[in-house]
């Protein structure tokens, strides 16, 4: 892991070719125990990094930014109770297709799965050696039992850990801030390098959580996947998504039709995508929902 300040502590190479491990994760050490902001998807890391947190202080909460599962398995492996949005509580009680965007829900509805059958499809996939754990733990899936709708201050120790509705992403996303330290973590609203799934997104509000980030006085930024920055690599994700909103628009009026500009429209030229190839190539499983949900969202309004 990494130190972001004498505090904070992130992973962030968990999405690194040539395997991925999952989304970004961290901690802050307060001088009343710790916080979790998100926690790893693969088991085994979970279980190797709770003895070393636990040396740090007793994990007093554990932050969820949103509800996708590469973000949330590892709450299950750590004390504390979940905190996030109202939203994410309501997603993991939704049925499977509401978290994730990727072709392997569709292949858990399939075979019958629930939530927890896609997670063993995603580790097993990712990390085959952690899949053990999740029998030898008896595994459940640890939601939130805090949430918020607007705003949320968690006063830990000296420290102060504001949560900021933030849709973007997803409908329910939030962003972390921690002004003591200069730190904000922006979960998959901000991806640094690489090309996130739309196929939950708010277009319009997504721009506006982005510009709201960057008027914040922050040194470090946190991304939900890709390497730790500053407040410039932001601003160039922020003009990323304006871009494919305007691609989106220009098909909806040249009169194509959701399933023509699904197939049709790429955003593989616009930002890194060596990281993320399935989400970009025209007619792709992902790149297709992350057309049509643009196209749905753009059209109502």
């Amino acid at each position: 892991m990494k130190q972001a300040t004498a505090n904070v502590h992130v992973e962030d190479q968990f999405s690194v070719p040539p395997k991925c491990r999952g989304s970004n994760w961290g901690f802050l050490v307060t001088s009343d125990g710790v916080v979790m902001l998100d926690t790893p998807m693969v088991p085994r890391t979970a279980v190797e990094r709770r003895s070393e947190i636990a040396r740090k202080g007793e994990v007093r909460y554990i932050i969820n930014t949103h509800h996708h599962v590469d973000h949330v398995t590892g709450n299950f492996f750590f004390p504390g109770p979940v905190v996030s949005h109202q939203s994410v509580r309501e997603a993991f009680l939704a049925p499977l297709a509401s978290v994730s965007g990727s072709e392997r829900v569709d292949e858990a509805v399939k075979i019958g799965q629930g939530t927890i059958g896609y997670i063993r499809l995603l580790v097993g996939e990712h990390d085959p050696e952690s899949l053990p754990l999740l029998d030898s733990e008896k595994y459940q899936i640890k939601m939130p039992s805090i949430t918020f709708s607007e705003r949320l201050r968690l006063y830990v120790g000296d420290h102060t850990i504001e949560l900021i509705h933030l849709p973007g992403h997803t409908e329910g996303h939030i962003g972390v801030y921690i002004p003591e330290e200069r730190v904000f973590f922006t979960g998959d609203n901000f991806c640094n390098g690489t090309q996130p799934s739309l196929a939950h997104c708010m277009p319009l509000e997504w721009v506006a959580s982005l510009k709201l980030i960057e008027s914040i006085e922050i040194d470090v930024v946190v991304p939900g996947h890709g390497e730790m920055c500053s407040l410039k690599e932001v601003a160039a994700f922020r003009r990323f998504i304006e871009t494919c909103i305007e691609m989106t628009r220009s098909a909806i009026r040249e009169g194509k039709s959701k399933e023509q500009a699904a197939e049709t429209v790429s955003f593989e030229k616009l930002y890194p995508s060596d990281r993320c190839q399935m989400a970009v190539h025209p007619g792709s499983g992902m790149q297709r929902r992350n057309v049509s949900r643009l196209y749905e969202k753009l059209s109502e309004q």
